[in-house]
């Protein structure tokens, strides 16, 4: 293996830190999914600081299971073990590790395993973007974001993290890996421009998982799939701009898939549109080319 994991920056299981004992009856005593996360931090070094061992800066607010470095000198650090659960996740949540409606007893930190991954998001004053940084769209579908992309070495110890939690929880589903903003949209934009198909591919070891992210990343495309669809954008049609027909047709969308009905694009929407297209025989990468 050509990085190590840290175990150094373990937070206690002690009163006044950020991390509980076990897994709930409400899941059944295990975790039901994974939540991936940037830093906003480039450094892991920085990171552990923030997050690890007992006298970390976010003590008793906030932690993750794993932190993963951009190269593999950095490696990976262990927070919390997968068989306790990380404060990750939680404020402003309305929607639990499948997409559906989530209870406070179902917020992320308490059903699902938090990994980390240094990136410094997205462009911002203090923060400009380099030339090869990923556009993707907000969840609002308004806001056109410039990602830094993870690195190669990155990405292979996100992969090497994900078939360890597999190997743990094997119930833990595709469908049931997201990103920050996904279960908390509107108040995170965590992990927009995330390659998760070519992630999940590697950790689940099959190739005929479908890309139902990166054909999405603009508004043009996700309105080309509304209108496909059958909804009313008005008429402008799909113009790249998202308006007020546009969010209509959204909240339509969700209301026909009896998903949560939220003003935003999450990955749950990506999988009901991957849902919805597979019943007319065509995908999204036919829909949205062109």
């Amino acid at each position: 293996m050509p990085f190590s994991y840290n175990n150094s920056a373990m937070i206690p299981l002690k009163p006044g830190h950020s991390v509980s004992k076990g897994w709930t009856s409400v899941t059944g005593n295990k975790p039901m999914g994974v939540t991936w996360h940037w830093t906003a931090i480039e450094s892991l070094a920085t990171t552990r600081k923030v997050l690890g061992g007992p006298s970390a800066t976010s003590k008793g607010i906030a932690s993750a299971h794993y932190g993963i470095g951009r190269t593999f000198a950095e490696g990976v650090d262990r927070y919390v073990t997968l068989e306790n659960r990380s404060w990750h996740a939680g404020k402003n949540q309305v929607m639990r590790w499948d997409g559906k409606k989530s209870l406070k007893t179902e917020s992320g930190a308490r059903a699902c395993i938090g990994v980390e991954t240094c990136n410094l998001g997205y462009e911002r004053p203090g923060v400009p973007a380099k030339a090869d940084w990923i556009e993707a769209v907000n969840t609002d579908s308004k806001w056109l974001m410039k990602v830094q992309p993870w690195t190669d070495e990155q990405f292979e110890m996100m992969v090497a993290v994900g078939k360890e939690i597999l190997a743990r929880w094997p119930h833990i589903e595709v469908r049931h890996h997201h990103g920050h903003h996904d279960i908390c949209p509107g108040y995170k934009q965590d992990v927009a421009g995330f390659s998760f198909a070519a992630l999940l591919r590697r950790i689940y070891d099959d190739d005929t998982i479908p890309d139902v992210w990166s054909d999405l990343w603009t508004i043009l495309a996700r309105q080309k799939i509304l209108v496909f669809l059958g909804y009313d954008l008005g008429p402008w049609g799909a113009d790249g701009h998202w308006g007020e027909f546009s969010q209509r047709a959204l909240d339509d969308f969700q209301k026909q898939c009896k998903a949560v009905r939220v003003p935003h694009w999450t990955t749950f929407t990506c999988w009901d549109v991957h849902d919805a297209l597979a019943t007319r025989g065509t995908t999204i990468a036919a829909v949205t080319a062109g």
